[in-house]
């Protein structure tokens, strides 16, 4: 009979088996592959210590020099105003003087019938020739001529040292004489940017203005003289050069009234004003800032 070996014991099989069983573990699901993670960037090293104070005194030196420059112009703005001003009031301190002058008691005598009136100014500069003046108006000066020195007043003061406000002054082609005198006085003068000089002409742009000083007196050695004004106008000397104004001095009476048609048609106020030949004109030129080459001119008719 055969034996029966261990192995062969069918408990001992079906123990195995039931081992088996209970040792069988359910396979889990493979994981999901791990995504990469995002490279970080790099920080920046911080620069050196000596980069930073270099680059710290560059930055101080530029700004220390545009706070030296600003100072400087400023300086030197401050100065150039206060140099004006200085010389506005010296120049204002000078005519001035020149009006203390005239002596508006001396009687009237003769062909020249204020010699004596201007005596003191004439025997200080024999160019003096009158005094013209706009009542309620910083327009208040002497009168010049020099025919034979065209413009020398344009930078010259009344004692010819020279000066950039100058002194209003005739026009070379002018006659004004005793024995005759052109149908049209012109008159130069500054527009000084401080309204000074000629400046409150261009004041004639403005019907206000015009009705509050309607006239300008100019008295002459020759005697007194009232003008009333009826025509002011700008015009670009350069861009414009359809109407010489100051070309009309000496006319014939169909000239005479081209000019005075002219000036009317181009006047920024309307006065109801138009001079008749024989009634002598005065033109006062000064400079007007809208253009480059621009003039302001205020037109005037002798009145008795």
């Amino acid at each position: 009979m055969a034996k029966i070996h261990r192995n062969d014991d069918p408990y001992a099989i079906q123990n195995q088996r039931k081992g088996a069983t209970q040792q069988f573990v359910a396979p889990q699901p493979a994981p999901e592959p791990s995504r990469p993670e995002p490279e970080e960037e790099p920080e920046e090293k911080p620069a050196s210590r000596p980069a930073r104070k270099k680059h710290r005194r560059k930055s101080d030196m530029v700004y220390n020099i545009a706070m030296i420059l600003c100072l400087v112009i400023f300086l030197v703005s401050g100065g150039v105003l206060v140099k004006r001003y200085i010389d506005d009031r010296q120049t204002e301190n000078e005519f001035d003087n020149l009006q203390a002058m005239i002596d508006n008691d001396a009687p009237a005598t003769g062909e020249e019938s204020n010699s004596a009136k201007f005596a003191a100014l004439r025997d200080q500069n024999s160019d003096f020739i009158g005094w013209i003046s706009i009542e309620g108006t910083s327009l208040d000066f002497p009168v010049m001529y020099a025919p034979d020195n065209k413009d020398f007043y344009l930078r010259h003061d009344f004692n010819k040292e020279y000066s950039v406000y100058g002194v209003p002054y005739l026009d070379e082609k002018t006659t004004l004489g005793a024995n005759g005198q052109s149908e049209n006085l012109i008159v130069y003068g500054h527009n000084m940017k401080t309204g000074t000089i000629f400046g409150c002409l261009t004041g004639y742009k403005e019907a206000d203005y015009y009705a509050e000083h309607p006239q300008i007196q100019f008295d002459t050695v020759y005697g007194d003289g009232t003008y009333e004004v009826f025509a002011a106008f700008s015009i670009d000397v350069v861009n414009d050069t359809s109407f010489v104004y100051n070309q009309y001095v000496d006319m014939d009476e169909a000239t005479y009234n081209e000019y005075v048609e002219e000036v009317i048609s181009r006047s920024d106020v309307d006065t109801g004003i138009r001079p008749s030949y024989g009634e002598q004109l005065l033109t006062l030129s000064t400079c007007e800032y809208s253009s480059d080459n621009g003039r302001y001119v205020v037109v005037a008719r002798k009145v008795e």
